[in-house]
């Protein structure tokens, strides 16, 4: 089955009414004060910029333990391309769980008469909760359009001017909630990719009285400021928001029904195979950037870094340009499904 954009729109809006389903991310209220969000993250490109500090020689570097991503439909849409016949859901996290479908036929499944349910009663919704109503609120923490980006012209300048390189540079609506609520944002795909992008790490946006941006993030770099010799250990890989889940091996006369161990793998040679080791950490040394800010809304805010640069701006939505905002989604979502 495949799931198009307005589907997972419905999905998210129906995990958003479930009080008790992600507990770690809060629950909604009236009261919560919605914001665009534009975060820019570059790194400095002249050759001094490595060299202006002492390092140290082995940050500590980690990835939250509870965190999300944000929602980005043409990626899903690519995965979805990949496995055309699996079902997928994203979940209020931003993790895209594709399940492949058995190879078992058909006449081994057992008939089991299928309940249909009328539109709308998912959830105990009752069917007059599908009449023609409209979204309220847009779908949170899920990239918008690049033309909605008001930096765009900025970093274009800069990144021409060869001193700088963007490395992230997103725009996405979000509920702002106290601290405790407020899960980190991963901003680098690491965990499904087995590979160590120039930039990782993650960010965090809240509201305690003043909205506050927490950094944690790393540049992984070729440590051409450092001894020859030095390399530092891997930096982990990110959580993986992608979850492909595939259907169990059928038993067999093989290892699998008997017990018997399999057997090591042998080259055109019979020699054993090496044992795989793993993704290959291809950087020398990577450079924390590990700070705190309190902002203000509708201000352009810096946090400057030898190696790195931040720039954020967090503009306060109303309730009425809440809801054109989610209609106007609505309603490209359904053009874009029209013949």
């Amino acid at each position: 089955m495949r799931i198009t954009r307005s589907t997972l729109c419905r999905a998210a809006a129906l995990l958003a009414l479930l009080p008790t389903a992600l507990p770690a991310l809060g629950q909604e209220t009236d009261s919560e004060r919605w914001f665009r969000v534009e975060l820019m993250i570059f790194s400095h490109e002249s050759a001094s910029a490595a060299s202006a500090e002492r390092w140290d020689p082995a940050p500590p570097l980690a990835y939250p333990p509870q965190a999300r991503f944000l929602i980005d439909n043409q990626r899903i849409e690519k995965n979805l391309s990949r496995y055309p016949d699996g079902d997928s859901i994203v979940d209020a996290r931003g993790v895209q769980t594709i399940t492949l479908p058995t190879d078992s036929p058909a006449e081994n499944i057992p008939d089991i008469p299928r309940q249909e349910e009328p539109p709308g009663a998912l959830l105990g919704d009752p069917v007059e909760a599908e009449s023609e109503q409209l979204p309220v609120t847009p779908e949170p923490f899920t990239l918008r359009p690049l033309s909605e980006l008001e930096f765009r012209g900025k970093a274009a300048y800069m990144q021409r001017t060869g001193r700088f390189k963007t490395l992230f540079h997103q725009t996405w609506l979000q509920p702002m909630r106290d601290e405790e609520q407020t899960l980190p944002i991963i901003i680098d795909r690491s965990g499904d990719e087995q590979n160590w992008p120039r930039l990782q790490g993650s960010v965090k946006l809240y509201l305690s009285r003043y909205l506050h941006i927490e950094t944690n993030l790393w540049l992984n770099t070729h440590g051409d400021y450092l001894p020859a010799d030095w390399f530092m250990p891997a930096p982990p890989l990110g959580p993986e928001s992608l979850m492909i889940i595939e259907p169990p091996a059928p038993l067999t006369d093989g290892f699998f029904a008997s017990g018997r161990e399999p057997e090591q793998p042998i080259d055109d040679e019979g020699l054993p195979l090496a044992e795989e080791t793993g993704p290959v950490y291809g950087w020398r040394h990577a450079i924390l950037m590990d700070q705190k800010r309190r902002m203000r809304s509708n201000e352009v805010h810096y946090i400057d870094h030898p190696m790195l640069g931040v720039v954020v701006k967090l503009l306060p939505l109303t309730a009425e340009e809440l809801e054109d905002l989610a209609i106007a989604d609505a309603q490209l979502a359904e053009s874009a499904q029209s013949p």
